[in-house]
């Protein structure tokens, strides 16, 4: 149990270090060498660097969290590979991206102060979006909650630690909103983790994330600054209420539309690194 609780807790480590780590590379350039680098060329290389963490480290070096595996194993049970009728869970994704989408947009008109600007929605900022929606998902999503499942052999304490350490990965100061922004970010979590549940694949979750991140800007109010009790709970309100739609769109597709994959990926493993 001992080698199993220490395996877990460095699954866990390793993948919240993972989808950010070529962008904490950067940042100590810039720290140390005091060399300014375009968050475009940033955001390319991460791409590049979690796919080496993902498909290289964590298949052949680490072991995690299958034992040392081939990269194209790896690919096929972390749920990275397209399923059946993978256009469905696409359009899933697309699906579930307009509701959270939607939700914050409908708040931000309900106070009187939206601006539609277009240049929120640059290149830059798309290719950034890539890095969360992919690697977040398949280090979260997927060596994560697989390693936890190895562990609890519960599908809802993994589920719940997984979407806690997710929240807590994001936290950005101390004060009531920044704990609020915690919470929304383990909501939207949630849906992410339930659309791979459902699925049994992570298409349908990297374009739902790809997507919400991509356009988060242009939904929110100009430098997503809501005043005032009324306004956050609002803004708040909704988009969890739309993560609540979304989930129920998700099972309504899975389970009478067919949109989900043969495999379970969420399966408790025989074995867990």
């Amino acid at each position: 149990m001992r080698t199993s609780i220490r395996g877990t807790i460095r699954a866990v480590a390793l993948s919240i270090a993972a989808p950010a780590f070529g962008f904490l590379l950067f940042l100590l350039v810039r720290l140390f060498l005091k060399v300014e680098v375009p968050r475009l060329t940033m955001s390319l290389v991460n791409l590049a660097v979690a796919a080496f963490i993902a498909f290289v480290l964590f298949s052949r070096v680490f072991g995690v969290p299958f034992g040392k595996v081939a990269p194209g194993e790896f690919v096929c049970r972390i749920g990275l590979l397209p399923p059946p009728g993978a256009w469905k869970h696409a359009l899933l994704g697309v699906v579930l991206a307009a509701c959270t989408l939607g939700g914050m947009l409908a708040a931000s008109f309900l106070t009187g102060r939206y601006v539609l600007n277009w240049d929120t929605l640059n290149l830059t900022h798309v290719v950034f979006s890539l890095n969360p929606g992919i690697w977040e998902e398949v280090f979260y999503r997927g060596v994560m909650m697989i390693a936890l499942l190895g562990l609890t052999r519960s599908l809802p304490r993994a589920f719940m630690i997984q979407v806690v350490v997710f929240g807590l990965a994001h936290i950005k100061g101390v004060d009531l909103l920044a704990m609020v922004e915690v919470v929304s970010v383990m909501v939207i979590g949630a849906g992410f983790t339930y659309a791979v549940h459902k699925t049994n694949a992570l298409l349908a979750a990297m374009i739902f994330h790809f997507l919400h991140d991509a356009f988060l800007f242009l939904v929110q109010l100009p430098d997503g600054v809501y005043t005032g009790l009324m306004e956050n709970a609002l803004f708040y309100a909704l988009l969890w209420l739309m993560v609540g739609v979304g989930c129920m769109l998700t099972k309504v597709a899975a389970d009478r539309w067919g949109v989900t994959a043969p495999r379970d990926l969420y399966r408790f493993p025989e074995t867990s690194s």
